[in-house]
């Protein structure tokens, strides 16, 4: 091959092999900002999720506790019932 056309060759095959890596750096970046988005909203549903879950087993801590407060004032009144 005549040297000329060899380095004509090399130059362009550099050009086209930079112009891959900046679009594959371009599109790296891309997919990387779009995963960052993605995760962001992520943690703000299972924060969300978290928060209704710490509701709920308050809500359901509080009916439990009544419950066995009613049982309780149930079971001592018919103690106090039964030794009078």
């Amino acid at each position: 091959m005549d040297r000329e056309l060899v380095q004509y060759l090399d130059e362009k095959f550099q050009m086209q092999e930079q112009r891959f890596t900046g679009l594959l750096d371009q599109r790296i970046e891309e997919v990387k900002r779009h995963t960052g988005i993605l995760v962001e909203g992520l943690r703000q549903e299972v924060h969300l999720v978290a928060e209704g879950l710490i509701m709920h087993v308050e809500v359901r801590h509080r009916e439990d506790r009544e419950y066995f407060d009613r049982k309780f004032e149930d079971m001592s009144v018919l103690f106090h019932a039964v030794s009078s």
